[in-house]
């Protein structure tokens, strides 16, 4: 038989797994996350060679695909935020996203756990930010809301379903 408490704890489970899986919730994440990618990709774009620099610190790829990995990684953030910050090719935004969170949790994670004292170039290459584990975990759950708008949303205010109820 079951007691107060385990009903209690299944009734918040549900009420959590409902918040989670709402699409009004993806779209919320789809936004931010938008918002959030267009403005690193912006501020990375405006000091090519400081972010070029940040990357150099990170000693995790070969100093000859550096300048190439500084001018392209900023372009595919900014246009992975603006397609999901107005729906449109959303499911290959998300896509991206998720995964260049995945790499930044990684190469953040490996500089932390090596001891670097660098700064993250995650926004800006001023100096200002050394990575700590704080931004380990803000990447965490920047890829934890990027899987939930991987796999919740629902296209809700997007051009994608615009377009597809006028194709």
């Amino acid at each position: 038989m079951e007691g107060k408490w385990d009903a209690y704890k299944k009734g918040r489970g549900m009420m959590v797994k409902k918040f989670i899986a709402h699409p009004y919730t993806a779209l919320i994440g789809r936004i931010l996350l938008g918002a959030i990618f267009i403005y690193a990709g912006v501020s990375k774009i405006l000091e090519p060679d400081q972010f070029a620099q940040a990357v150099i610190n990170y000693r995790i790829m070969p100093l000859v695909s550096v300048n190439l990995f500084a001018i392209v990684l900023p372009w595919l953030e900014l246009v992975s935020g603006i397609f999901l910050l107005v729906g449109l090719f959303s499911g290959g935004s998300i896509v991206m996203v998720t995964v260049l969170m995945a790499l930044f949790l990684g190469a953040i994670g490996s500089t932390w756990l090596r001891g670097l004292d660098i700064t993250c170039g995650c926004f800006s290459a001023d100096g200002a930010h050394k990575i700590t584990l704080l931004y380990f975990i803000r990447d965490l759950l920047l890829f934890t809301l990027s899987l939930q708008v991987l796999f919740y949303d629902r296209g809700i205010l997007s051009l994608d379903r615009l377009l597809k109820r006028g194709g």
